[in-house]
């Protein structure tokens, strides 16, 4: 058919595909997004430990005549326990992080639901759909500062007048400061003729932002039992301050020492730097398990790019409200476009579809 040709020929030619570019080790030695910088003191802290220990050990062995080595089973039942406590300490940081980038996900998707429903079914009074997109664009920046704790909220300059920015910041939580705006914006279309399903589909969409909003409080003030966290490095403490005793006796007869012609009573030096390797495994799953926990604080290494999901929101709802302006509100629908009584006749099989005739 003609009208196959005419969408064919309009259709513009895929670009090539861009290679992907991943390097393992910039991956692997990049410190931006790592915590390494955060434990590196507590590492080093427990390198100068074992060293201490170590210290301790041979000059209660060369003084004394006493062996402070202890076994190596028990420490490796307890590193085994450790390391699953870790783990799930790990993963519920994480479910954390991850429950909160799907609550953001539904104020992206209910925010953009939002705002086509009152373009299509509001008032066609222009102030009005202005009003109405302009702060449903500021629910996400407003929520966004508010679960940073902060009050300052600059992107409003944008738009909102210096009035209405002074209301918002006169509340006490100013999420449902426009909430309650956007509530009364949809109360007026309703008394201007807007359609009663119209109306309470608005509303549902309005009351989900609500919704994911208090999901997003929930996480941010109730954090893991802090008697957990605890423990655990409680537990790490005990198993990086004790297991040179029981490293000594295995580094003394390392070949790798003795390839570099260091002594017997040299090579037990090594359990610090193997002290400090194993700390950084420890610390790092511990450190991420805490930085998970608060996705929202921007101190956090693993914080959500919550600026660039508001900005989205914003531009893409303003978008929406530049091509409602550049509609032509008089200009016919293609289902009220009149045919001719015998256009069908014109029509013959061979003009049709494959998969219709």
């Amino acid at each position: 058919m003609k009208l196959h040709r005419s969408i064919a020929d309009r259709v513009e030619p895929v670009g090539e595909t861009k290679p992907l570019s991943y390097s393992y080790w910039l991956g692997t030695f990049v410190l931006r997004g790592s915590v390494l910088p955060r434990i590196l003191p507590d590492v080093v802290g427990f390198g100068l430990l074992a060293a201490a220990m170590v210290f301790i050990s041979q000059f209660v062995a060369k003084h004394y005549e006493v062996s402070l080595a202890m076994p190596a089973r028990p420490f490796e039942v307890a590193g085994t326990v450790l390391g699953l406590l870790l783990v799930l300490r790990l993963n519920a940081g994480y479910d954390r992080w991850w429950e909160a980038r799907k609550l953001w996900g539904g104020i992206v998707n209910e925010s953009r639901n939002l705002a086509i429903a009152g373009l299509a079914y509001g008032t066609e009074d222009q102030q009005w759909r202005a009003q109405f997109i302009k702060w449903v664009a500021a629910f996400p920046h407003v929520t966004r500062r508010s679960l940073r704790g902060e009050r300052c909220v600059p992107e409003l300059a944008r738009l909102l007048t210096s009035q209405q920015i002074d209301w918002l910041k006169s509340n006490e939580h100013m999420p449902d400061a426009v909430s309650r705006r956007i509530a009364s914006l949809l109360h007026d279309a309703r008394r201007n003729g807007m359609n009663g399903f119209a109306f309470q589909e608005a509303e549902r969409q309005r009351s989900l932002l609500i919704d994911y909003l208090g999901g997003c409080e929930r996480i941010l003030k109730t954090p893991l039992a802090r008697s957990g966290a605890i423990q655990v490095r409680q537990f790490i403490f005990l198993l990086l301050a004790f297991l040179p005793l029981s490293l000594m006796q295995d580094f003394e007869g390392t070949l790798f020492a003795a390839f570099w012609g260091a002594s017997a009573s040299h090579r037990v030096w090594l359990v610090p730097l193997f002290i400090m390797i194993l700390a950084y495994m420890l610390l790092a799953l511990d450190r991420i398990g805490m930085e998970l926990q608060n996705p929202f604080d921007t101190r956090r290494v693993d914080f959500l790019p919550l600026d660039g999901i508001c900005t989205t929101i914003e531009k893409n709802l303003l978008e929406l409200l530049h091509d409602d302006n550049l509609h032509d509100y008089s200009a016919p629908m293609v289902s009220e476009v009149e045919l001719p009584p015998d256009a069908s006749a014109h029509i013959s099989d061979e003009d049709l579809p494959a998969d219709i005739s």
